[in-house]
């Protein structure tokens, strides 16, 4: 019966000992051999994580890439563009999207910036429109008014919220 108490008191001692340290059976990084996360390390893995997160300038490209590829299908459909108007479209598209992100990183005001995007944005329009025939004018016309509804949408809905008054009952 005494070895029993002496075993049970030692197995008892060790259990305690290991959890006090913090042992768990664990690998490097505070992953056990099960691929579990116990916290430990985690500020390391986030840390990483978010280093490794910023696009590179290649993936901003080949987003922007899918983006206009995307946008341009839904004219190509929508207006139904031949070949040579597609072309020169997308080339429009591009170019004026090079200098709006040009706009966008130059050191000026928000106001500077915004009329300059603004000017850009009409400038083209008025080229896209001038390869484009009537009907295909009044189709471009709509689908643009599609696009910036949600934005006015979103904008009307701000504006709607009552805005934080004091209460005159106190």
């Amino acid at each position: 019966m005494n070895t029993f108490k002496i075993a049970f008191l030692s197995l008892f001692i060790t259990s305690v000992s290991m959890s006090a340290q913090g042992y768990t059976g664990q690998g490097y990084g505070g992953q056990n051999y099960t691929g579990q996360r116990n916290g430990v390390g985690v500020n390391r893995d986030i840390a990483r994580s978010y280093s490794n997160n910023k696009p590179s300038a290649e993936e901003i490209e080949k987003d922007k890439a899918k983006r206009l590829d995307k946008f341009m299908d839904k004219l190509k459909n929508d207006l139904t563009l031949d070949e040579l108007q597609f072309i020169a479209i997308k080339n429009e598209i591009a170019a004026n999207n090079k200098a709006v992100d040009i706009v966008l990183k130059k050191g000026s005001t928000e106001e500077e910036k915004t009329e300059e995007v603004r000017a850009l944005m009409e400038k083209s329009d008025q080229t896209i429109n001038s390869y484009l025939n009537a009907a295909q004018k009044e189709k471009y016309k709509l689908l643009k008014a599609d696009l910036e509804a949600p934005k006015k949408k979103k904008k009307d809905k701000k504006e709607d919220k009552p805005e934080d008054k004091p209460n005159d009952e106190q």
